[in-house]
């Protein structure tokens, strides 16, 4: 969870771009550090959110209520993929439901940790 929890305090200083480049990138996703934030600041989608507020991530140490899920679902029988890890974020001064999911691999002894995704689950 180390590498995680420095990337909430990436996002939490507002730098998207070194939030960026502590995990792997799956093209597929097309992740850059500004796609990043526009999703963060609509609360899971690239856009305003409808109520017009504004999200951002807030120090986890400085967030009130109950603490988001921090998990990881192990898989096995796969030759790279070790399994998932999924943090929810602390947004403007709360924990929130809005989740980043990220892919475990393993490839020549080191883990990978890929962005996936960042939504409510």
């Amino acid at each position: 969870m180390g590498v995680v929890e420095t990337w909430v305090k990436y996002l939490a200083r507002g730098d998207y771009a070194g939030a960026y480049a502590l995990t792997d990138h799956d093209p597929y996703y097309g992740w850059t550090p500004e796609l990043i934030r526009k999703v963060i600041a609509g609360y899971g989608l690239p856009m305003e959110h409808a109520d017009g507020v504004v999200y951002r991530v807030t120090s986890p140490g400085d967030a009130v209520g109950s603490p988001g899920e921090k998990s990881v679902e192990r898989v096995s029988g796969h030759e790279r993929l070790v399994g998932f890890l999924y943090y929810d974020l602390p947004l403007n001064g709360e924990w929130s439901d809005l989740t980043a999911s990220f892919r475990l691999e393993s490839v020549d002894d080191t883990l990978n940790i890929i962005l996936e995704e960042i939504h409510v689950l």
